[in-house]
């Protein structure tokens, strides 16, 4: 891995040629980018955002068109530095700054406007981390450990405005794959997602506080209290809604990410998607397989430089999937998106994502800091599966065939946990009110009813008690999912109208 990131993509003097005319394109790209968004956010999620760094087919679009940042997915980082007010906690793998790099300007800024910012930086890459040394030298930065029995600091967050004690609704959480350098915008696949949400950014700064070892925001790091990697107790809360969709949040090496990346592949019953930088675990590979032996459409890039030798790449995807596996080689770029799409063609299913800086390998799951998201949300599912169709076309000469939606008909109406036993709906299918019944209820329950698309189309909070009936006269016939909260439990069961 370093070895190729010791490429031109990091030397100012050789990126000239390449970047003379950039400039242009990269203003005209962030105008485009920034349209794209504001003609398709009426219609998606607007409480989460996804870009990625190579081009996109929008034809598969089921009504919200994919966003390819050219080249500027660093400005539009800048762009959300610029807009904190409050604080801003950073805690990125590798920061090799370049010419006419935009986020150490960014952050230099933010930090003489008054916003308090803490970085923490992988212990490895420290000595020649360019970007953090280009830091205001009064923003306090820390290390990961660089001990044998430690891995990396691989994480690539941002919370910004967490701590805000005017508008909490402007808490943002930054994550995805890019480390940040030149390459990584330009020649590298990448995705980025943004949450807004001030309970997702709360869990991520909590995560954040155990690394830095103090829990008072702006205070110095406690060496004595820092906990990285294996030593690290669970994140504790896994579960969120952000905008109506269903986000699970997990760290490495804490919360068994892997098992989480294993039922998430189970869960595929129509068709997956695998883009990965660097994949060596074979139970991950073998269940792909299985998945595709079961009957759904099994599809996966791999990148060579980082894949290569594993078995993953060498036999078991190549064997299972034959002409639906392509691996990604190149001299001076990576393949390196790490993300799993699970049926979006199946709306009806569950369509889901997972994604952010955890590579399938058993040092990700056991040694290094890394942070993993699944979102629910069966748009979020399509758009990146626009990305993942342009990608496998790009590199393989093929276009991937996408399965039918076979979700027309009222058949499979199941829940999607098996968590029958703990509450109840009816009736399903519904007409003009649905009762939901829960066993073991917390001092709120709260319902939130979400189209195919994500969109909240209903939802209501009560005290005290174990059962609700909601008006669902006005909605229109189709299938929508119920998610039901109660204290730490969280129940999602399919309906139909």
């Amino acid at each position: 891995m370093k070895k190729i990131k010791q490429r031109v993509a990091y030397g100012i003097t050789s990126q000239t040629k390449k970047k003379k005319g950039l400039f242009l394109a990269k203003a005209v790209a962030l105008s485009l980018a920034l349209t794209s968004f504001c003609f398709n956010a009426q219609a998606q999620n607007p409480k989460i955002k996804v870009y990625f760094t190579q081009p996109v087919d929008n034809t598969l679009s089921s009504g919200v068109n994919a966003t390819y940042l050219n080249n500027v997915v660093f400005d539009t980082l800048a762009a959300y530095i610029n807009r904190a007010k409050h604080t801003i906690d950073i805690c990125q793998y590798e920061y090799k700054t370049y010419s006419g790099d935009p986020i150490y300007v960014a952050l230099n800024n933010a930090h003489t406007r008054g916003v308090k910012i803490r970085y923490i930086q992988d212990g490895s890459y420290a000595s020649t981390n360019t970007g953090v040394a280009a830091l205001n030298s009064a923003i306090p930065v820390i290390a990961s450990p660089t001990t044998s029995s430690y891995g990396i600091c691989h994480n690539k967050f941002v919370i910004i405005d967490d701590y805000s004690s005017t508008d909490t609704t402007k808490a943002t959480v930054w994550t995805g794959s890019p480390d940040w350098d030149y390459g990584m915008t330009v020649g590298d696949y990448n995705n980025v997602i943004i949450f807004q949400s001030k309970k997702l950014a709360h869990a991520y700064t909590h995560e954040f506080d155990i690394m830095w070892g103090d829990t008072t925001h702006g205070g110095a790091s406690n060496s004595s209290a820092s906990l990285f990697g294996p030593n690290k107790p669970n994140s504790g809360s896994h579960i969120f809604y952000v905008g109506g969709s269903k986000v699970e949040l997990y760290f490495s090496p804490s919360d068994g990410v892997n098992n989480q990346i294993v039922s998430t592949i189970a869960t595929a019953t129509r068709d997956l998607y695998c883009g990965m930088f660097t994949f060596t675990e074979n139970t991950d590979a073998n269940d792909i397989v299985a998945r595709k032996t079961a009957g759904a459409s099994a599809y996966a890039i791999l990148d060579n430089y980082s894949s290569g030798s594993s078995s993953p790449y060498t036999s078991i995807l190549p064997t299972g999937l034959g002409n639906h596996f392509v691996g990604y080689v190149s001299s001076s770029n990576l393949y390196h998106n790490k993300y799993l799409i699970v049926n979006p063609s199946a709306p009806c299913d569950d369509p889901k994502v997972l994604t952010g800086s955890h590579n399938w390998t058993s040092s990700a799951d056991t040694k290094n800091d890394e942070n993993t998201v699944i979102v629910h949300d069966a748009t979020i599912a399509n758009i990146y599966l626009q990305s993942f169709a342009k990608d496998f076309k790009t590199i393989s000469g093929n276009a991937i065939t996408v399965p039918t939606n076979t979700c027309s008909s009222t058949t499979g109406i199941n829940s999607i946990n098996n968590s029958e036993s703990e509450f109840n709906l009816f009736p399903n299918p519904v007409l003009d009110a649905l009762n939901i019944t829960l066993k073991n209820a917390g001092e709120t329950l709260s319902v939130i009813i979400t189209d195919q698309l994500g969109r909240v189309v209903l939802e209501n909070t009560a005290s005290q008690t174990n059962e609700m009936k909601l008006n669902t006269s006005a909605l229109n016939t189709g299938v929508y999912f119920v998610s039901v909260i109660s204290g730490n439990n969280h129940y999602t069961q399919k309906i139909i109208k």
